[in-house]
């Protein structure tokens, strides 16, 4: 019992197991900069904006000449 006599004492409890960290999945909004304003291609549910960059150039078929003009932004909810 703690020192006011309510619950359990905390130096007998035992820690919390600490699980592998799951990697985030975080949505995108991925867009083609050939002109102002950028054409908007796709949206993806990807880690990194890198990650997500190349899922949407191998779905869409962008050329490789291209795929450096893509750009990802993390899309709010």
């Amino acid at each position: 019992m703690s020192a006011d006599g309510h619950g359990t004492c905390s130096a007998y409890m035992d820690k919390a197991k600490k699980s592998k960290p799951r990697e985030r999945l975080v949505w995108w909004r991925v867009s083609l900069i050939t002109k102002t304003p950028a054409k908007f291609i796709d949206f993806t549910l990807a880690p990194d904006a890198a990650t997500g960059e190349k899922q949407l150039a191998e779905a869409h078929q962008i050329s490789d000449t291209l795929r450096d003009r893509l750009v990802a932004i993390r899309d709010e909810l």
